[in-house]
């Protein structure tokens, strides 16, 4: 069964997938909780959509680490993928 996005969601999800990737920071220290996209935009209004798309199981995730701090990195997977397309086909 695939969830119906709202256009926001649409968006978010969208922007995420042309973006390839997000990194959250998982090392308990000052870092912890950073998020960073690859070209260093604010990633503070896709927090909340991170999170729901993350329950949905729409992100493949991926340790890796940086300067002896360790980053999630989150990329759209095919199921993300399928929502995206699914939600083009109900707007036509």
């Amino acid at each position: 069964m695939t969830t119906k996005l709202t256009t926001t969601q649409n968006l978010n999800l969208l922007l995420l997938s042309n973006k390839r990737h997000i990194e959250i920071c998982t090392s308990v220290g000052r870092a912890f909780g950073n998020v960073l996209f690859p070209d260093g935009e604010n990633p503070n209004s896709f927090i909340a959509a991170l999170n729901t798309f993350f329950s949905w199981g729409y992100f493949d995730q991926e340790e890796r680490f940086y300067h002896g701090l360790r980053y999630s990195r989150l990329t759209i997977n095919d199921k993300g993928k399928k929502a995206l397309l699914d939600a083009e086909v109900m707007s036509e």
